[in-house]
């Protein structure tokens, strides 16, 4: 390499030309270039070699996948099953996973997609589910309109002086399979209280138990239909009823003998989980 420097004097014919060589200057330029070129691909392979094998290792171990999936699981779970299940993981409640296995679950305020609807006394304001997990993630199977509180009539001339009984929410294992036998003489398969629960009565009559005390018992809260009354009034003096009697029938209770847990065990008791729409 040659760099030509010209040198004009007074007169245009006067030109001298100076060459001045500069090789030596040029490969010590060009040796340094390639030193931080050799430099570079060399950390390029450290980091193909060693960090990459290193990230497939931890991301392979079980607790990150874990982690992952759970991460991957609520960053998708815009969709009722995982609201649930978030809510019911929230109040350290059981969730069974086995996919042979049903949680009955019902939700009080809430519309099919378990969005709030007023919570309106005497009207089909709740919902029923059974949710099962499908290929490890929840799902719901069944979901139906219901109650779980009582009627009009059983609020506005109960059954007892004490006032008619609302169920508390939260999770009881307290039914087993057996024959409901409503109090105007309707008799039905369905899920039978053989344990407490908690509940509240409506000493006032007003359907608002919110600042009632809290209490204990088998009061026979069955679980059945509400015989496709268009509202609850005597369908339910306290029980938790569907609203459809073929909803009931036909599809909630084949779904509660499939579970596995009551084919092996025909007295098995189930569990019922009740949570409020805010709950969600």
């Amino acid at each position: 390499m040659r760099f030509v420097i010209e040198f004009d004097s007074q007169k245009e014919d006067d030109n001298q030309t100076v060459e001045l060589p500069v090789e030596a200057e040029s490969t010590s330029v060009d040796n340094r270039s390639l030193v931080r070129k050799y430099a570079v691909v060399t950390s390029l392979l450290v980091v193909c070699i060693v960090v990459q094998p290193i990230s497939v290792l931890i991301e392979s171990q079980s607790v990150v996948q874990s982690i992952q999936t759970l991460v991957n699981r609520r960053s998708s779970s815009g969709d009722l099953a995982s609201r649930v299940y978030q809510a019911m993981q929230r109040k350290g409640y059981q969730v069974s996973q086995n996919p042979e296995e049903v949680n009955i679950i019902y939700i009080r305020g809430a519309d099919e997609s378990g969005k709030p609807n007023g919570n309106r006394i005497n009207s089909w304001s709740d919902r029923r589910l059974v949710l099962q997990f499908r290929n490890g993630n929840p799902a719901i199977v069944g979901n139906w309109a219901a109650t779980v509180k009582p009627g009009l009539p059983a609020i506005k001339n109960p059954l007892r002086k004490t006032g008619a009984a609302f169920i508390e929410p939260g999770q009881y294992r307290a039914w087993r399979f057996g024959t409901h036998y409503g109090i105007f003489g309707r008799v039905e398969e369905g899920l039978v209280q053989v344990a407490p629960v908690k509940f509240r009565r409506d000493t006032n009559r007003d359907g608002d138990v919110s600042g009632e005390p809290i209490q204990s018992g088998s009061i026979g809260l069955n679980q059945h239909s509400g015989s496709n009354q268009p509202w609850v009034d005597k369908a339910s003096y306290a029980c938790l009823a569907g609203q459809s009697e073929n909803g009931h029938l036909r599809e909630f209770m084949p779904q509660v003998k499939s579970d596995r847990r009551y084919r092996q065990n025909p007295n098995h008791i189930f569990t019922t989980t009740i949570l409020d729409v805010s709950d969600l």
